[in-house]
């Protein structure tokens, strides 16, 4: 398959990929400041497994409730709309993602470990830095590679390859997917997530999370995910699907302004979080 091919494929990868419906109701419903607790729970209950797992995650030492969440509206009273749009996201995509379509070079469950991972850290330094809903940044983390796994899905045998290069050749994978394909999984992200209708701070990260400096307008925002990034990689927690460390941006570096007694802590914070939060997958 030439290039061409390619990006004509990739055009399509939009068409085909498709967030869960109650997901996407969900994130509708709790970005609608008219939405009450009720009609969100309403639109989970619609999906019985789901409904299930959102418990499951509310009841996990991640959130450390004191007594046992037994209903879906007392989990959206106690968690908040944030913390209920983040579960449910995370919890519909890695579902719908999970798939069977692991090869030797691109492993989905440590793809998901490490997202995971990724958007703890990112909770964790937007809360540092004293950025308002920090639970937001959750998500962000979470979702940042998103076209990694949507490539993996639809063009798996070209991602594959690429997955293999990458590691062969000592490269970062956004590297060798945009040497080899011509386009990477910034690309194919913000595609989907444009279709999907995601929040524009989600958007701006999944564009920009390797090159902050390029997001003037919300150069903090794709920082945190950026270093986030590289914290999580540092600690070995899952893969991303490539062997090498990026190269930290000085913009968000300095932007940050992370002391080594605050980088030390974060790392501590990450790795306590991360055990508690297998619930998630």
């Amino acid at each position: 398959m030439d290039r061409n091919e390619l990006k004509e494929k990739l055009l399509k990868i939009g068409d085909l990929a498709t967030l869960p419906v109650v997901a996407y109701n969900v994130m509708q419903l709790t970005q609608n400041p008219k939405s009450s607790a009720m009609d969100v729970g309403k639109a989970i209950s619609q999906d019985p497994a789901l409904t299930s797992k959102v418990l499951k995650i509310a009841n996990s030492s991640f959130y450390g409730f004191p007594r046992k969440i037994s209903t879906i509206n007392n989990a959206i009273v106690l968690l908040g709309f944030s913390n209920i749009r983040n579960i449910v996201l995370s919890a519909g995509i890695i579902d719908a993602y999970k798939g069977e379509k692991s090869s030797d070079f691109f492993d989905r469950t440590e793809f998901w470990k490490h997202s995971l991972a990724c958007g703890i850290a990112s909770k964790i330094i937007a809360s540092t830095v004293g950025l308002k809903n920090s639970e937001e940044a959750f998500i962000w983390g979470l979702l940042h590679d998103i076209g990694k796994i949507v490539m993996d899905t639809y063009i798996h045998q070209e991602f594959s390859q690429v997955s293999y290069l990458a590691k062969a050749k000592g490269m970062l994978l956004v590297d060798a997917e945009q040497k080899y394909l011509g386009f990477n999984h910034t690309t194919v992200g913000s595609l989907v997530a444009e279709k999907w209708n995601m929040p524009p701070a989600l958007l701006k990260v999944i564009r920009y999370h390797h090159n902050p400096a390029q997001d003037y307008n919300s150069l903090r925002i794709s920082s945190i995910v950026h270093l986030a990034d590289i914290l999580c990689r540092t600690l070995d927690l899952g893969s991303g699907g490539d062997d090498e460390m990026p190269v930290v941006n000085e913009k968000s570096w300095d932007l940050m302004n992370l002391d080594k007694r605050m980088i030390k802590k974060i790392f501590s914070e990450i790795e306590e979080e991360y055990e508690s939060a297998t619930a998630f997958l």
